[in-house]
């Protein structure tokens, strides 16, 4: 049996992604506007929003970094490998990743704000317990 998948409904492109960066503002350390295959290295940010795609290109997640330790590689890829190794469903799913690369100075408050305004502008759920309200 094949695992559950998001089809998503808003196609990464880099013109969308224009629209991204613009959002996220000074807090941009780099301006990549290509996906990156899973598997390959991000590059070397620090904190991040990454937005992984279907084979289609369709923005299937959108996730934060802020990790409080010195890593091996970018924070984005580190991300995505650990989403891998957790759930057979992103394996099926993501082929690629889109990269936010934030100043490594952005505050943890406004990387989480940032996480949730491209989610909305993508159209992508938030899955996350921290953030319901029990």
């Amino acid at each position: 049996m094949s695992a559950l998948v998001w089809q998503g409904v808003v196609t990464m492109t880099p013109e969308r992604y224009a629209v991204l960066a613009s959002l996220v503002g000074p807090w941009l350390e780099e301006y990549r506007d290509s996906p990156i295959w899973i598997g390959e290295d991000s590059g070397n940010e620090r904190r991040a929003i990454y937005i992984p795609v279907n084979g289609e290109g369709v923005a299937c997640y959108c996730g934060r970094t802020r990790p409080e330790r010195a890593l091996c590689g970018g924070a984005a890829s580190v991300r995505i490998r650990q989403h891998m190794a957790e759930s057979r469903s992103k394996q099926e799913e993501w082929s690629a990743y889109w990269v936010l690369p934030l100043r490594a100075d952005t505050p943890a408050f406004v990387v989480g704000e940032l996480e949730r305004t491209v989610a909305a502008r993508l159209g992508v759920p938030l899955v996350n317990r921290r953030w319901r309200r029990h």
